[in-house]
């Protein structure tokens, strides 16, 4: 690949990341995370906060319940088995949303955590199990 044919791409991405923006899909340089947070408000009824850096959660629900929304994604080369997650981060939060993506950008599962429930490993990190799939998948 020359360096024009690299330019033409990053100008096309540079082009989608700006629709995006335009559309409220994304509001900052974090693509997956703000695409899950949209998918995730729109697929269970949420309003997303205005602040791109609030402390503790991301959304909220009619009832007023607090949402700190966590999203991977699947490419080609690798599949995400744990989430960043700190139980400091989720103190704020009623309810941890994690999110999976396939490389298509598809659902793959929807976990809905209380916060109380959340157990991170001594490294902020949440690993998905069967068992929390088991227990805490949603439809959407």
């Amino acid at each position: 690949m020359n360096p024009s044919q690299i330019k033409a791409l990053l100008r096309k991405y540079t082009e989608i990341i700006s629709t995006l923006r335009t559309e409220g899909v994304i509001k900052t340089s974090k693509v997956v995370a703000d695409y899950g947070e949209w998918l995730v408000a729109q697929k269970l009824n949420l309003q997303l906060v205005d602040s791109p850096i609030n402390k503790g959660f991301d959304a909220l629900d009619n009832k007023g319940e607090k949402y700190e929304i966590k999203t991977r994604k699947e490419t080609a080369w690798n599949s995400p088995k744990n989430f960043p997650v700190s139980a400091a981060k989720i103190q704020n939060a009623d309810f941890l949303i994690c999110v999976e993506l396939d490389n298509d950008w598809n659902i793959k599962y929807i976990l809905k955590i209380p916060s109380k429930e959340v157990k991170p490993n001594k490294h902020s990190k949440l690993a998905i199990s069967k068992g929390l799939k088991s227990k805490y998948s949603i439809k959407v």
